[in-house]
């Protein structure tokens, strides 16, 4: 009798113990909605109790932060448009210098070019022609736009010097004879109207005796690099 009354104790105690845990729990749960319940009164209450000028006072409070809030949008946004701009400018920049150096090199004759252009033979069979002459044909295709050039295989640049010694032409101290070839890289029907002009070098060279011209258009021309001078 006495373990039974034991059993029953200990279980009246554990009972006890959890209807006052369920009590605590039910009363905590009933505080958190009264007090939400009060909180959503009083806020009802506040509003209610606000005049006029201070509904006005909080929408012009509102009014600020969002216009706030839209101006620093606005200002991500351009800052956004001032950084892709940049990188479009910087990539913009990059090409047009990346053409920019072709081109010199093209005008160095440090690289090999192809296009279209014009093939000119030029005979002397008296060798009547000089240096000058050489240098008047190259001046006409330069006015042409002529994107290179070359004579007898020798590319001419603007450092490039024709000199005469005697009867020899000298392209950058190599020796030169008739017949001269000479290819120019360009717009043919420029370089063509650049050499058949009305007075121009074939109107000079024409009552030559044994001298001839003929030019040729052609859709692929291709001219070599110069050839790096060895140190002296």
């Amino acid at each position: 009798m006495k373990h039974l009354r034991d059993f029953f104790s200990v279980l009246n105690t554990k009972t006890k113990r959890t209807q006052v845990a369920i009590a605590a729990v039910c009363m905590l749960i009933g505080v958190l909605i009264v007090t939400q319940l009060r909180v959503h009164q009083t806020a009802s209450q506040a509003l209610q109790a606000a005049t006029e000028s201070d509904l006005s006072q909080i929408v012009n409070n509102l009014d600020s932060e969002i216009n706030a809030l839209r101006a620093e949008a606005a200002d991500l946004r351009l800052q956004l448009f001032k950084i892709e701009r940049a990188s479009n400018d910087s990539g913009a920049i990059l090409k047009e210098t990346s053409k920019n150096l072709d081109k010199l090199k093209v005008i160095a004759g440090l690289t090999k070019v192809d296009g279209p252009g014009i093939r000119v033979l030029i005979t002397d069979e008296d060798r009547l022609l000089n240096s000058y002459d050489l240098i008047d044909i190259i001046s006409e295709l330069r006015n042409g736009r002529a994107e290179a050039i070359s004579i007898n295989g020798i590319r001419v640049v603007i450092k490039t010097g024709i000199t005469q010694n005697g009867g020899n032409i000298f392209i950058d101290r190599k020796s030169v004879s008739p017949p001269y070839e000479v290819l120019a890289i360009g717009d043919p029907e420029a370089l063509h109207k650049a050499l058949v002009i009305a007075g121009g070098i074939r109107d000079m060279l024409y009552p030559l005796p044994g001298v001839s011209l003929y030019i040729n258009k052609e859709a692929d021309i291709s001219i070599n690099a110069m050839v790096s001078k060895n140190p002296e």
